[in-house]
């Protein structure tokens, strides 16, 4: 038992000082400027083949964001038990099923949810607790969050299908239609 509480303790600090590491690193804030080029990374595979056909992928492994069929990824960074992304969850599921309610838009727009921390249990009590529509993959290991420079969670980057940062917004949208129609601006231009 007592080894239990250990290891128990000691993944909480480990975990706990990547967060510490990852706030004074996302501090720097560089990579999510619009016109930047946001690290490339791999997601995994997707977990549902409804999620492969959303995303227009051709296979079920690992994909980077280039491989989406769509002019722009709008990418969710999240936590799973973050009190702020619950809250921001419905605008965001919102969000999607206004753009897939658009012809134009549900072409050339695809959004996922990346959670960082946490693991795939946590991603999908977060998912079935917000009734997410949309993929969201777990960066169990932060591999993702190491590589991105992120102030919050939750924030939302528009990304063109090779990395360009096009648009970034961190903390909970309080203003629906002006994010919907930043969007819509955004992705006219690609």
């Amino acid at each position: 038992m007592k080894r239990k509480g250990f290891l128990h303790c000691f993944r909480l600090t480990c975990f706990l000082l990547a967060l510490l590491c990852f706030s004074v690193r996302g501090s720097q804030g560089e990579a999510l400027t619009v016109g930047s080029q946001l690290p490339q990374f791999t997601l995994p595979a997707p977990e549902s083949e409804q999620a492969r056909t959303y995303l227009g992928l051709k296979t079920m492994e690992p994909f980077a964001l280039s491989a989406v069929n769509a002019k722009v990824v709008l990418i969710e960074f999240l936590g799973a038990t973050c009190t702020h992304c619950l809250a921001n969850a419905p605008v965001v599921n919102r969000l999607y099923k206004v753009i897939e309610q658009d012809p134009s838009l549900a072409k050339d727009v695809k959004i996922i949810g990346i959670a960082l921390g946490g693991d795939k249990a946590q991603t999908n009590a977060f998912k079935k607790t917000t009734k997410t529509p949309f993929p969201i993959f777990t960066d169990e290991k932060l591999a993702i969050a190491a590589s991105v420079d992120i102030l919050e969670t939750p924030t939302m980057v528009l990304v063109s299908r090779s990395g360009k940062t096009l648009a970034s917004h961190s903390g909970e949208i309080k203003d629906f239609d002006g994010f919907l129609k930043t969007l819509r601006e955004v992705t006219k231009k690609q």
